[in-house]
């Protein structure tokens, strides 16, 4: 019978299973008798179990309360929780199957009553925020000169920054509470076996604790928790009314886990342990995977033989070989028979199951590729979602796939600890709201972006640049000058301030003023976290724009279910904050929430239904799927080699442990848990972490190895396992990426092409189309019109982008208006000579004011203001001191961005200030700086302003354009750049305001035209004009801080042909159409997104 076919069973409440003989044999031991259960994945083992319990319970007269039933995970537990409840189909007065930390904290809280001080859990989360602020204090003590832990130098404050180091920190401190190793007796290991962190982080406990004690209850993380349980139960003889405990999963359960089953296993309860060592996922976090096939060793009290179970149900012929495979290379860990199965018998159509292979070219190719598949499964073998998973090596890496499968168009779910609850959209915007109405969080410019771009106030990107220039316009007709950030700032905090602006954009933000004044007027009122968080979530009207997305499907609806997970997650961690500490401040609460890194559970549910699970292997355990696909299959990162607690060194205390080290702190009659071992920490183990491998004399750094070789393979394992009917191992391959070695583990499996398309009508419509408009395909065009009846969306031409008519094809300027002009930029000139298509975008949509822009305009102004003051000193730090009164106009994304740009200011500070102080040497004089000019060319009405117009020693007239850029117009540009032209054409035609065509000083000349003006008869002869120049300061030459590249004097020619550019340019940006450059070179700026996308083919996917 198969263990998909006994699972259904179990489901029907109280319907008993057929068992096999080996399987029947496990009920037929005495009822306390104490032994392991060991059979490879699917052979059966939570069937067995399921049975086990029902017969002890209905044959044997055993009441639910006396049979304890324990997993390693929360997740795991609850899956054997219901399927226990269900066989049973009796009431019970608690749950019939829990986590050994859920049954030792009930314990404790039964205990501390008595004492009147309450016991709380300390959750990952919490303890990394209680060390990251005890290992500040002493760095902050350490530089005060105040006492302070006294870490090795390889362990300086940017590594005790890190998470990592805290991590391993927590692994250190957890594997000393499992072993009973106090703070005294780590110290004293770390003097005996020279290891200097076990010293500082003995000083470092010390303070943990204090710190720990000195809360209102009791916080125990879960090794103290299953600690304390034990002592409890051993010093009290607690849960001795238990008779039988059945433990799943055990090669998976913690050293402090074990312990407490080894107490209830000496108070006469009967332990029978289920698992399989090959399956470990928790050895690197110190769990013993020798303990399943050691249990009388393991528990301290004699146990019956093994029962191993050796049929397999789930996995047949090519699944089962392949799993088989992985298995063989992993060490025995005192068991290892259980890897010679048999296939159950099945019919033709159980062939035994296909295993592929993908290897694509980049990780976008790869979820494509899955995607595929998955839905292939779904629509042509009618496999449902939820019987389909995908498995990768490191939790940090479950969002991105998921959200790519999402995107796919393939469901998605993953469990709750993947990632900090900050990380999470949903969550992190719901705070910052928050955090921004009670004044808890600094209002930056990107925090008000961010507010307004978010689900908070729903504002899109070009609602909000329109919103910014319509508050600067109001600050500029009302006489004032402050920047955009300000103004939205105010806007934000203070309800009323957009009541002058009528559009869409400034309702909603004016909306979310007011609901960030009534959260702080709530917040004044003393609300809780819970409360306001509530009241956040009702004003902004979340609830019914995410319920009404989730209700339908694709994409979206996807993407608002994860929302409401994060959403409920985050509700369900404040309603605990509340319950723990009700007068707990909200700001403590979003500090907490904010700083937090490390990924913290949550008991919010989650829909299982119709969708891909996306898990590690951790979370894999106890899935039993059709199709399981393990993703990220590259070398260095699964296997991963990289050795455990490098830092501390938490594998080694669990070594000196199994040796059976002698420290004060163990308590006598814990067994070592190996082999015989040196005290310097070399346990002596095989390649596999076995204590039974030959003799070969080995070294640490290899056993070290081969054990995490074992733990990699052992995960890889479990992940396989999971299948009934496919597996997929998938990587990326290419010059940067190359696939893992566990590759060669599959030498039949068949290779998977690249996917065309993911098999959905999104992905089908836009294939079609592209056939069709490339290929003129007619198939294409007929599946198209069949989709367009269905009403699929984009596949009736009237969606297609591009083949809509113009809104107008008027021209810009209307020609047959004689008083139309059209306005030119000298500086833009060349810009559109070069593409029209990228002026007219620059245009029309303003352009990209960026950070070198806002540069430039300091320098400009630095300039400006020298040329003011004729006493103004010409020194660089004169002129940082001006440039700094600006500074705080820009925004940068980083410290460093800053940093960097300050060091480039002040180099373009340099040239400037080297050039000025040569003008003033040379006995120059300046005729004008920033001069305005206006001048008529056909219909182009040119405007401009000049930085500096100069009268040489010798009687010349130079026009000085100031650059900031770092690279030099070439030489051979010079005679016709167009914008050194523009200003010699402005001055010689007298156009230039406060000068005569002569150079000289005079009344402002009226804005003239030069279509049918002869040159030569301007007032200002060539030979006096002393022509333009660009002045660079970023770059010097010549042994000068900066380059001057100089545009000789005008000659008539010269000066009809810009005037002639001028008018050509004028009619083209008059028109109605602009051309493009079709095929851009590589680096050429025309090659960016703004500009390419109205380039593309009309149709396209």
């Amino acid at each position: 019978m198969s263990e998909e076919a006994a699972s259904v069973g179990a489901v029907k409440e109280g319907a008993a299973i057929e068992l096999d003989p080996v399987q029947r044999s496990v009920l037929e031991r005495p009822a306390d008798a104490s032994f392991a259960v060991i059979g490879a994945p699917g052979s059966g083992k939570t069937v067995t179990l399921l049975e086990l319990v029902a017969d002890r319970v209905q044959r044997c007269g055993f009441a639910p309360e006396s049979v304890l039933v324990l997993a390693p995970t929360r997740q795991s537990a609850t899956r054997l929780r219901d399927r226990v409840a269900l066989r049973l189909g009796v009431p019970s007065n608690g749950p019939l199957a829990r986590t050994p930390t859920s049954a030792a904290f009930e314990l404790v809280r039964r205990n501390s009553a008595a004492s009147g001080r309450p016991v709380a859990l300390l959750t990952g989360a919490e303890q990394d925020r209680i060390i990251a602020e005890l290992l500040e204090g002493a760095l902050e003590d350490a530089s005060a000169g105040r006492a302070a832990v006294d870490w090795p130098e390889h362990l300086p404050p940017e590594v005790r920054r890190l998470r990592a180091f805290r991590t391993e920190l927590r692994e250190l401190m957890m594997r000393a509470t499992e072993n009973g190793v106090s703070a005294a007796a780590l110290r004293e290991l770390g003097l005996r076996h020279e290891v200097p962190e076990w010293v500082a982080a003995s000083a470092f406990l010390r303070d943990y604790h204090a710190t720990v004690e000195g809360f209102e209850a009791a916080r125990l993380d879960s090794a103290e928790l299953l600690a304390e349980g034990r002592r409890i139960v051993r010093s009290s003889g607690a849960l001795s009314g238990v008779r039988l405990v059945v433990v799943d999963d055990f090669h998976d359960l913690a050293v402090g886990a074990v312990n407490l089953v080894r107490e209830l296993a000496r108070q006469g309860a009967a332990v029978v342990a289920f698992g399989d060592p090959d399956a470990a996922t928790a050895g690197f976090r110190g769990s013993d995977v020798r303990a399943l096939g050691q249990l009388s060793r393991a528990l301290g009290v004699p146990t019956a033989s093994p029962v191993v179970l050796r049929t397999s149900y789930r996995q047949t012929g090519a699944l089962r070989v392949f799993t088989r495979r992985v298995t063989e290379r992993i060490g025995t860990a005192a068991a290892g028979s259980q890897r010679d199965t048999r296939d159950v018998v099945v019919g033709e159509a159980g062939a035994g199951g296909r295993v592929l292979t993908v290897q694509a070219d980049s990780r976008a190719a790869e979820i494509a590729t899955i995607a595929h598949i998955l839905r292939e499964r779904f629509l042509l073998h009618d496999t449902d979602w939820s019987r389909m998973a995908v498995v990768v090596r490191s939790g940090a890496l479950v969002p991105a796939i998921a959200r790519g499968l999402a995107l796919a168009e393939v469901p998605t779910r993953t469990l709750s600890a993947v990632q900090a609850l900050r990380d999470d959209y949903a969550a992190r915007h719901l705070v910052e709201g928050l955090a921004i109405a009670i004044g808890a969080a600094e209002l930056t410019p990107e925090t008000v972006t961010s507010v307004i771009l978010g689900p908070l106030c729903g504002v899109d990107a070009v609602g909000l640049r329109r919103l910014r220039l319509a508050l600067r316009h109001d600050e500029l007709a009302g006489g004032g000058a402050r920047h955009a950030d300000e103004l939205l700032r105010e806007a934000v905090l203070t309800p009323g301030a957009l009541v002058t602006i009528d559009s869409a954009p400034a309702r909603r933000v004016a909306a979310l003023g007011t609901t960030l004044a009534k959260l702080a007027e709530s917040h004044r009122r003393g609300a809780t976290i819970e409360e306001l968080l509530w009241e956040l979530w009702q004003r902004t009207g979340l609830a019914k724009r995410w319920g009404e997305l989730a209700a339908g499907s694709g994409i979206v609806s996807d993407e608002a279910n994860r929302n409401l997970d994060g959403a409920v997650a985050l509700f369900t961690a404040a309603k605990r904050s509340v319950e723990r500490e009700p007068e707990r401040p909200a700001e403590l609460f979003i500090d907490e929430f904010l700083t937090a890194e490390v990924p913290e559970d949550t008991l919010s549910p989650r829909s299982r239904s119709g969708s891909v699970l996306v898990t590690t292997p951790t979370g894999a355990v106890g899935v039993d799927v059709a199709v399981v696909v393990v993703a990220g299959l590259q070398e260095s990162v699964w296997p991963n080699l990289r050795q455990r607690g490098s830092l501390l060194h938490a594998q080694r205390l669990s070594a000196l442990a199994e040796a059976g080290a002698e420290w004060g702190g163990l308590p006598a009659d814990v067994p070592p848990r190996g082999g015989g071992a040196d005290l310097g920490g070399h346990v002596e183990v095989g390649a596999s972490g076995d204590s039974d491998r030959g003799a070969r004399p080995t070294t640490p750094l290899e056993d070290t190895r081969a054990e995490v070789l074992s733990d990699e393979l052992r995960m890889f394992a479990l992940a396989v396992s999971r299948s009934r009917e496919l597996t997929v191992l998938s990587c990326v391959s290419n010059d940067d990426e190359q696939p893992s070695p566990f590759f060669g583990l599959a030498p039949d499996a068949d290779p998977v092409r690249p996917a065309r398309h993911p098999l959905s009508l999104r992905g089908l419509t836009g294939h079609l189309r592209r056939r069709l408009v490339e290929e003129g395909d007619p198939r294409a065009a007929s599946a198209l019109a069949r989709l367009a009846t269905e009403q699929v969306p984009g596949a009736h031409p009237a969606d297609w982008y591009g083949l809509l008519p113009a809104s107008t094809e008027e021209p810009i300027v209307d020609p047959d208006d004689e008083e139309a002009v059209v306005r030119v930029s000298p500086s833009r000139i060349e810009a559109f000579e070069q593409s029209p298509l990228v002026w007219f975008i620059d245009h029309v949509a303003g352009g990209s004011k960026g950070l070198a822009a806002g540069i430039g305009t300091i320098v400009h102004s630095v300039m400006e203001q020298v040329a003011a003051d004729p006493e103004a000193e010409l020194s660089t730090e004169e002129l940082w001191r001006a440039a700094e009164e600006r500074w705080s106009e820009l925004r940068f994304e980083a410290p460093w961005i800053e940093e960097r740009e300050k060091r480039a200011l002040r180099t373009k500070l340099d040239g400037l200030s080297e050039y000025l102080r040569h003008f003033a040497a040379a006995d120059h004089e300046l005729l004008g700086a920033e001069a305005p000019f206006a001048f008529r060319q056909g219909r182009a009405q040119v405007n401009g302003s000049i930085d500096r117009v100069e009268r040489r020693s010798d009687g010349r007239v130079l026009v000085i354009d100031l650059k900031t850029g770092k690279y030099p117009a070439s030489k051979a540009d010079l005679p016709r750049h167009a914008q050194l032209a523009s200003y010699q054409l402005a001055v010689r035609s007298g156009a230039v305001e406060g000068f005569d065509g002569a150079g000289g000083a005079g009344e402002a000349a009226p804005a003239k035209s030069l279509v049918a003006m002869d040159v030569a008869e301007t007032s200002l002869a060539a030979t006096e004009a002393g022509g333009a120049a660009l002045l660079y300061v970023a770059k010097g030459e010549r042994g000068l801080r900066f380059t001057l590249r100089a545009q000789e004097p005008l000659d008539d020619e010269a000066l009809a042909d810009i005037a002639r550019r001028i008018e050509e340019v004028a009619e083209g940006m008059a028109g109605a159409t602009f051309r493009g450059v079709a095929e851009p070179e590589e680096r050429d700026h025309q090659n960016s997104y703004d500009y390419r996308i109205q380039l593309i083919k009309a149709v396209s996917e």
